[in-house]
């Protein structure tokens, strides 16, 4: 019987006591005060009786959204259930108060991707007991709705030549991180193959990044110029009134590419001493400075390792390290195109350039050109954010996208680390959240700085994953931060 339905037929049996007693005149005063004990004893014990029900009812209900919350972060796991369970045990656990439950009862919807529990106990009374009612039954139930807000996102994977190591874990570090970006993506789309609101990209990046769209392979006859208003080209010094753009991207090339080109772009930097003229940090094509940037530099054979000698961008000695072979994946909302992408990061090598990854993440983001995929004025709330996976620190390359103006090596560190604190204050400051996983590397300095490079020093923005096990389990608690979950009963 639950708690309502109990407590009014004891205080009417009372009442009804009470007031034969009242119209009965016989007796000495001794016997009326014990008389007026009596249902003062019951009102008492029906209050105890009924808090306990009370306590037990909240202490549940507690449980159940908790419970819910749980399921709802591992929606489409298959652990779901399992959650749900362990995490309303532990918030009722059995006994608790001396009830005897019932529940709770799950029942998902994953195409309205509700989850309803439902769940009863049953309490034992001590006083209630006098007037016939042995017991009280409790009951509540909530549901917890997935509703996502439209959401574009963009994936920088770290593809230089260490992502080919052995991950804590197993596997390599490449195939952990494909697995984990996987997750991510099956937990934002759900059981949809496409979703209206929902947007993802794909910047691989090393070096250097191939700004070519994704399986598109470049022709180079199928070049063509696009007229401008005059300006100087920063990168040759002479008058130039076009731009060239070619068949597998929409980004504005300073110059025509080989036929050779493999689909890398150097950054827009001037190693002159002055970064009032460089334009490595901001978004869109421009003025900066001194400097015309109404594009990018493709990067031909000096770039590229050459069969036999050494690139004419080496330095040291060290050869050149070739563009990826995985191009960008624009915006995009259908779940088997994004993880087509994904799957098909499979050769990592050359060296880290987490600017480079970073920059062209933020690109393919924003509507602006070169990329124009995203809405400029969606009708709709939206959040925009980038994921940035990365195991190594920046580390100079020969050939990469700064034209090896930083070294080889680790002794241009100060100078890149430098470059992407301010890429990354600009990204966030244009309203991006920035979520950064640094991946089976401890070092410290790393942590320093990729916290200072995420939207806050910890999680849900900034994690740390030592092994293959903590990288899906972050990359599940991005894609889940990113879904809002709210009770909705």
């Amino acid at each position: 019987m639950k708690i309502k339905d109990s407590i009014i037929p004891v205080l009417a049996k009372i009442r009804t006591k009470w007031g034969e007693f009242g119209r009965n005149t016989s007796g000495a005063a001794l016997l009326t005060i014990a008389m007026a004990i009596i249902p003062l004893v019951g009102f008492v014990g029906v209050g105890t009786d009924a808090a306990r029900g009370f306590l037990v009812k909240s202490r549940l209900s507690s449980a159940l959204d908790a419970a819910a919350l749980a399921g709802g972060r591992s929606f489409f796991l298959a652990t779901r259930d399992d959650d749900i369970r362990n995490f309303f045990e532990a918030n009722f656990p059995a006994g608790y108060m001396g009830a005897t439950l019932d529940g709770p009862i799950i029942t998902a919807d994953e195409d309205a991707e509700t989850i309803h529990l439902a769940a009863s106990a049953t309490v034992g009374t001590s006083f209630m007991k006098i007037f016939g009612f042995d017991t009280i039954e409790v009951a509540s139930e909530t549901e917890v709705t997935r509703q996502m807000e439209a959401l574009d996102v963009v994936l920088a994977i770290d593809m230089s030549g260490s992502m080919s190591y052995s991950a804590p874990g197993g596997g390599s570090r490449i195939a952990a991180a494909r697995t984990a970006a996987n997750e991510l993506i099956n937990i934002l789309f759900g059981n949809n193959g496409t979703k209206d609101l929902l947007n993802i990209g794909l910047v691989p990046w090393n070096g250097k990044v191939n700004i070519t769209r994704d399986g598109t392979t470049f022709d180079e006859a199928e070049t063509v110029t696009q007229a401008i208003a005059n300006f100087t080209n920063p990168e040759t010094g002479a008058a130039q009134s076009e731009v060239y753009y070619v068949n597998n991207s929409p980004v504005p090339l300073l110059s025509t590419p080989p036929a050779s080109w493999k689909g890398c772009v150097f950054s827009r930097y001037l190693d002159d001493g002055n970064a009032n003229n460089d334009a490595d940090t901001i978004l869109e094509t421009a003025s900066v400075g001194g400097a015309d940037w109404m594009g990018w530099q493709p990067i031909g054979p000096e770039g590229e390792p050459v069969s036999g000698g050494t690139c004419t961008l080496a330095s040291g000695g060290n050869e050149c390290r070739s563009c990826l072979d995985h191009g960008i994946t624009s915006l995009q909302n259908a779940k088997a195109t994004i993880q087509d992408a994904v799957n098909d990061l499979v050769s990592p090598t050359g060296t880290t350039n987490i600017p480079q990854g970073l920059g062209w993440a933020w690109r393919v983001l924003k509507p602006e050109a070169p990329f124009t995929e995203a809405d400029p004025n969606p009708p709709y709330k939206r959040q925009q954010a980038i994921v940035l996976l990365t195991d190594g620190e920046n580390y100079g390359g020969s050939g990469d996208g700064y034209k090896t103006v930083f070294g080889y090596g680790s002794s241009g560190q100060d100078d890149m680390d430098a470059r992407l604190e301010e890429l990354a204050a600009n990204v966030k400051a244009d309203g991006v959240i920035v979520y950064v996983i640094q991946f089976a590397n401890d070092v410290e300095s790393l942590k320093t700085l990729l916290q200072s490079v995420a939207s806050g020093p910890n999680s849900p923005y900034y994690h740390y994953a030592p092994d293959v096990a903590t990288l899906s389990q972050v990359f599940r608690e991005v894609a889940n931060h990113l879904s809002e979950l709210r009770l909705s009963k």
